[in-house]
């Protein structure tokens, strides 16, 4: 049973922004209020705590709350007051799914190892292991696998189910606010299963969906085959589709503002009207894009392309910077708890650029850099390579360490709550590190 949720009225207008901590509405810009210590959309707010209600709802009063698994790392303080006081409402939830959820920041509220870590166990598929692992609000793993089959697994390792697709799993799964599955696979269908491992329904789209699924805060799924899908959790139908020239690479991002952003094997990044799929803009970036969109604390849309570009674009569609690097950019952006944007190329580097498009330090590695960064709650930057290592980075841009894997690493790792780091890597291995 949850009680009253206060949230702050709206900062009246021309008051500075802060990018750091905040005290009040006053400190904070546009449609913004100050919302546990930092200035965040009001709209994104209320998604987080509605997303949180219909967890506690349908887990009988286990949720992800009390699991400590938030969106955005150190950004959550009195949102949800609940009855039952071990329910910790200070917690920040990051959505299981993609990139932390459908802003595809990369943060979590956990904290991943400081130094070197060891194994604790290895899962072994039968083929490359593309897609990131989720952990779900029991701490089980969920992840496919290039084998065709997607697993889950107890903390420990164990298998608990395995779920056999038409091909190739390259898409990471996604949990909605009902407590489901929901993972495309390459034959060119979406399925929903039970975190048993049941069926509930399947659904063919035709082109393969390699792409990874952002949930709204209704539950709605939307997915990137042959354009952008919003898809009825409950049957798997669509309620809109917004069509493409060509089939889509890049998983879609929801805008704060109401928009489902996605981008095209052209170059073309689209948003979408997430109520209609009414099409509100389009950006020609010039250049083939693999990158996923990810959406700044500012509201400003991150995407690479296979022009060596990172480019910001803000919430109408206008660009507002463009760093240039020396390769493609295929791996999706993650923020920096300072906000700064952590993102590898081809040039076998990984990049931090600030908000405002200075590139703020480089890390080199010996491979191209595909994995997408995951931030922990202290701000470090877990990112794997092609040269068979898993690089940890400070949030200042100094290597940590490095821990090698054996093959490449392109997957994105998750963080379980006690710390662990699970990773899927070329071998076939999905490795446990502590």
């Amino acid at each position: 049973l949850f009680l009253a949720v206060p949230i702050l009225a709206l900062a009246c207008g021309t008051a500075p922004d802060t990018r750091g901590p905040c005290m009040s509405d006053v400190e904070c810009r546009g449609d913004r209020i100050c919302h546990e210590g930092r200035c965040r959309f009001e709209s994104e707010v209320r998604a987080e705590l509605e997303q949180a209600r219909a967890s506690y709802d349908t887990s009988g009063g286990t949720s992800e709350i009390d699991a400590g698994l938030m969106p955005d790392a150190g950004l959550a303080v009195l949102a949800v007051l609940a009855a039952d006081a071990a329910l910790a409402p200070t917690a920040p939830v990051e959505l299981p799914a993609f990139m932390g959820g459908p802003r595809h920041t990369g943060r979590t509220s956990a904290r991943g190892p400081t130094a070197d870590p060891q194994q604790q166990w290895v899962y072994r598929t039968g083929a490359r292991v593309y897609a990131s692992p989720i952990v779900g609000a029991d701490g089980t793993i969920y992840v496919g696998s290039t084998d065709r089959t997607f697993v889950a697994l107890a903390p420990d390792g164990t298998l608990r189910f395995r779920y056999t697709g038409g091909d190739r799993f390259y898409a990471t799964a996604a949990i909605d606010p009902s407590g489901h599955l929901v993972v495309g696979n390459h034959d060119g269908s979406l399925v929903s299963l039970t975190t048993a491992g049941q069926v509930r329904w399947r659904r063919e789209i035709g082109t393969p969906v390699d792409t990874s699924a952002a949930i709204g805060a209704d539950g709605t799924v939307f997915v990137t085959a042959d354009g952008l899908h919003a898809i009825d959790p409950a049957n798997g139908q669509d309620r809109w589709r917004v069509a493409s020239p060509s089939p889509v690479r890049t998983s879609p991002a929801i805008h704060p503002s109401g928009l489902v952003i996605f981008a095209t094997p052209e170059g073309r990044v689209t948003a979408a009207r997430e109520a209609s799929g009414e099409v509100v803009w389009e950006f020609a970036l010039g250049g083939s894009t693999d990158s996923s969109p990810t959406i700044t604390d500012d509201g400003l849309i991150v995407i690479g392309d296979d022009l060596s570009h990172v480019t910001a674009l803000d919430a109408a569609g206008r660009q507002v910077w463009q760093v240039s690097v020396e390769g493609d950019v295929r791996a999706t952006a993650a923020i920096g708890l300072d906000g700064t944007i952590i993102v590898g190329s081809d040039d076998r580097r990984i990049y931090g650029i600030s908000p405002t498009g200075e590139v703020r330090f480089r890390v080199a590695t010996s491979g191209r850099v595909r994995s997408s960064a995951r931030i922990d709650a202290d701000g470090r930057a877990y990112v794997g390579s092609q040269d068979d290592f898993l690089y940890v980075i400070a949030p200042d841009g100094t290597l940590l360490y490095r821990h090698g894997l054996g093959r490449d690493v392109d997957s994105t790792c998750a963080i379980t709550r006690d710390g662990t780091l699970v990773i899927g890597v070329d071998d076939g291995g999905v490795y446990a590190l502590r």
